[in-house]
């Protein structure tokens, strides 16, 4: 990120053992820009807006695999932050990088690799949960979570090394009844090396089953009936291969094979089946050398994925889907001797239905020492496809398709206080809408919106090792054109888009040392609009979310082989009764404690 003129931010694993976060999307919560939403219990659907982008317009990566439904959605609530290394997220378009799909946010995840030793970790704990008070929904009383976690990573010989890890979670729901939510998630990968290092070949796999039932119907009320026994199944899997050879130190040729596959089961009024499949190939040369006065990185590539999808209703007729993409791209950094780096990429994607596009980007960042201050910003393209009810009905769709730039700052102020600033502004276009013009060629790209903001991030250094981050997010955003059919809520023309707060931020307060650990942080939500029905739309009130985490080391050696910690998290500290979405009640105060050991 030191040569990249975007909005970059990195959470290591050690940030995430600070936080105690057990799901991804608690961490993005703490990221400017973000505005994260979940639909009620832990289990219902997680999305976020990235600068006031669509909840679709988000693109996640783990160990290069791309696993968003086609079309593009990803609910961030099946992702929990089990044997993950670090995540990285990239705001703004970043289709050149990335591909389709990439308009509004990245986040890559990589998980952990083998380790040079034999390492065991283990975590188990139990907590209880406060139920909110909601007429017949819920009555203030408790239910129960419980989870538990291992990971092993290690060398099998000098030459190849192993990591693997599972988790489970039990989430009884703090509704009254038919609220349970449980995770399965195992993940694994193999490295091999050969002596001089020169060839390295990475295998990552993994394995995950949930199911979460909810009683109420989509606006939030308990309804009864079939809704008592309705739930929701899904069973994802993905395998990756990546192999890179370095053929002399500048030059290194790699290869990368993906696979994604997701069955989404729902008992429910009525029945659904889906079963999606993502299958790639990713060839790509990274060269690096003097050219010059200039030292020159750069990336050519070649991608090529199919998709393939069925769909099952009331157990009638199945239909399927097939598309392919091909894509070129290629990205250089130019480092000028003034410390002025240059950053410009192009990338065409093939679809073989719904067209070729190209789309560039050029991002320049400045280092100035003397006055310990970075100087960056970009312009960049996105695309999105349709998605697979879309596409069905009518074929000749164009992508979805934004435009941004940004410009920003980073500031060492002293060696105790740092400021970062970003000014963005976004015009999201040709976006789909349907028009409901008969039984065939229902959707168009009509519909467009542009947003605008200003984003602060502070990480200042207190005495005795404490250490706090501060955020804070301005966004102003506005429906532009609205033809769409069924429902005027959604788009108002003139009016800000629905759940992007004007207003949003937060804190983190920490400390740690050898014997202990701890972190406070609180996050603010804005008020918002928010969808009451089709045709009306209602403010939802802000609220603030406050979490503590503390373990403390009872047990370690003199190199740190092995210890072990007992510990607390409590999710919502004041209780505090909000709604998310508008008309489903999110989960109030959670106390879990338990265990966890490195051996």
């Amino acid at each position: 990120l030191s040569e990249y003129g975007g909005s970059g931010t990195i959470i290591t694993e050690d940030d995430i053992a600070l936080s105690g976060a057990t799901d991804v999307q608690q961490l993005l919560r703490q990221i400017p820009g973000l505005a994260v939403f979940q639909s009620g219990a832990r289990g219902g659907k997680v999305s976020i807006f990235s600068r006031g982008s669509e909840s679709d317009h988000n693109l996640v990566l783990i160990d290069g695999v791309i696993v968003n439904d086609i079309g593009g959605v990803f609910d961030f609530s099946n992702l929990t932050t089990n044997n993950i290394e670090k995540i990285e997220i990239l705001k703004g378009p970043q289709t050149v990088l990335y591909g389709a799909g990439a308009m509004g946010l990245v986040v890559n995840i990589t998980t952990k690799k083998a380790t040079e030793q034999t390492n065991i970790s283990l975590n188990s704990g139990i907590g209880f949960g406060q139920e909110p008070k909601r007429k017949d929904q819920s009555n203030g009383g408790t239910y129960l979570i419980n989870e538990q976690s291992i990971a092993i990573s290690g060398p099998a010989n000098n030459n190849i090394g192993y990591s693997v890890g599972f988790e489970r979670i039990d989430n009884n729901g703090h509704m009254l009844v038919q609220n349970n939510y449980d995770n399965r998630n195992l993940n694994g990968g193999i490295s091999l090396y050969t002596d001089d290092e020169k060839i390295r070949i990475i295998a990552n796999m993994a394995n995950m089953k949930r199911r979460f039932r909810y009683p109420t119907n989509s606006s939030g009320v308990l309804a009864g009936g079939l809704y008592n026994t309705q739930k929701e199944r899904v069973h994802t899997n993905r395998r990756s291969i990546k192999t890179e050879y370095d053929i002399i130190k500048s030059l290194t040729l790699s290869g990368i094979y993906t696979y994604w596959h997701k069955h989404l089961w729902t008992e429910s009024v009525p029945d659904q089946n889906w079963w999606e499949t993502r299958k790639g190939f990713d060839y790509y040369m990274k060269t690096s050398g003097d050219v010059g006065p200039f030292f020159v990185k750069s990336l050519f590539g070649y991608r090529r994925i199919k998709e393939t999808s069925d769909y099952n209703r009331f157990g009638g007729a199945y239909y399927g889907h097939k598309d392919i993409t091909q894509s070129y791209y290629s990205n250089v950094v130019l480092e000028t001797p003034y410390e002025l780096f240059i950053n410009p990429g192009i990338r065409k994607e093939k679809h073989e239905t719904h067209g070729s596009t190209v789309v560039p980007s050029i991002f320049v960042s400045k280092n100035i020492f003397k006055l310990n201050l970075r100087l960056r910003g970009g312009y960049s393209e996105g695309i999105k496809y349709a998605g697979i009810y879309e596409s069905y009905d009518t074929p000749g769709l164009k992508p979805e398709k934004n435009k941004a730039y940004e410009i920003g700052f980073d500031k060492k102020i002293n060696q105790n206080i740092s400021v970062s600033g970003t000014y963005f502004r976004t015009l999201i276009y040709d976006l789909i809408a349907y028009k409901g013009s008969g039984s065939s060629n229902n959707y168009k790209n009509i519909q467009e919106a542009q947003s605008k903001g200003l984003e602060v991030f502070s990480n200042v250094f207190l005495p005795r090792g404490v250490r706090t981050k501060l955020w804070y997010t301005r966004l102003l955003t506005e429906a532009r054109k609205t033809e769409n059919l069924g429902g005027s809520s959604n788009w108002t023309n003139g009016e800000p888009m629905l759940r992007r707060p004007k207003h949003s931020g937060g804190f983190t307060i920490s400390k740690i040392n050898d014997l202990f650990s701890i972190n406070f942080d609180g996050t603010y939500t804005g008020q918002r609009w928010d969808y009451e029905s089709y045709t009306d739309r209602d403010s939802n009130e802000f609220f603030w979310i406050f979490n503590l985490y503390a373990d403390y080391n009872l047990m370690t050696d003199e190199k740190n082989l092995y210890e072990i910690k007992p510990f607390l998290r409590i999710n919502n500290i004041f209780n505090d009764n909000h709604q998310q979405i508008l008309n489903f009640d999110s989960p109030g105060r959670a106390i879990f404690f338990g265990l966890k050991a490195n051996i």
